[in-house]
């Protein structure tokens, strides 16, 4: 095949619109939900393409033959996934918080004593649950497709040259999640390091006083009262996180082209 051209014209920048939706879907957080099907998924990145390929996938460039368009795909799928990800860090970043926290307060040992277990931590699936209704109350779902179809203004359908771009934004992604985990953990981070200080100087002033049977049940009762109290921060941190990254994937999406 040399050119396709004639009727299906516009098929070539479908497809290569769908592979950058799709794969955004594919692993972005709340549409890469285990409860949402793969066939779903890509479903959902053909209907938004369809609906949209006229306005923002304009064509680099018409591919010349099956070849150009198999690495076209392969392209967009890349900054398809990029996008995804940068945002699934940041719930990485959460997830991360959460289990330090499990870790300090002492109720992981569930996953210590038997870490081939499938299901994660009651702490991590929490604060997952509660980073998805946020996610979806600050509208970070409509704001993640738009950023997809923003991409197309700077690196248009197939025009995809280089990953210098996409490598910086997961770099500067992961830096961000990590600093939000640690954001969220803090408080009872904090809040831990005092009562084993306590309980230290506790054993040390009174040596007949058992800390090892109590300092379990006092860690974690401290550490759920502190959490519950910094829940009503995870709003705001989350929110200017998505904005923080939302820049940077706008930055990394110039230096694509």
């Amino acid at each position: 095949m040399t050119e396709l051209t004639g009727q299906l014209a516009w098929a070539p920048t479908l497809l290569l619109a769908t592979a950058r939706i799709s794969a955004a879907c594919a692993v972005a957080p709340v549409f890469a939900e285990r409860a949402v099907p793969m066939r779903l998924r890509v479903a959902m990145g053909a209907v938004i393409a369809l609906a949209v390929v006229g306005r923002f996938a304009h064509p680099a460039a018409a591919p010349r033959g099956w070849g150009e368009l198999a690495i076209g795909v392969g392209g967009e799928v890349l900054i398809g996934m990029a996008i995804g990800l940068a945002a699934r860090l940041l719930f990485v970043g959460v997830e991360l918080g959460a289990m330090h926290i499990a870790q300090q307060m002492g109720i992981a040992l569930g996953e210590i004593f038997d870490p081939f277990r499938e299901s994660p931590g009651m702490l991590r699936q929490l604060y997952r649950l509660l980073a998805i209704v946020l996610f979806l109350a600050i509208g970070g779902h409509r704001a993640l497709i738009g950023s997809v179809l923003d991409s197309f203004q700077f690196v248009p359908a197939g025009g995809f040259t280089g990953a210098q771009g996409a490598v910086d934004l997961l770099a500067g992604m992961l830096s961000a999640g990590f600093l939000l985990g640690l954001k969220v953990a803090a408080p009872v981070l904090a809040a831990m390091l005092l009562a084993t200080v306590a309980l230290g100087l506790l054993q040390r002033t009174l040596p007949q006083c058992n800390t090892l049977s109590i300092g379990l049940p006092i860690r974690s009762m401290l550490g759920l009262a502190v959490m519950a109290a910094s829940l009503a921060a995870m709003p705001g941190l989350l929110e200017t996180a998505w904005n923080t990254a939302a820049g940077q994937i706008a930055g990394a999406m110039a230096l694509l082209n």
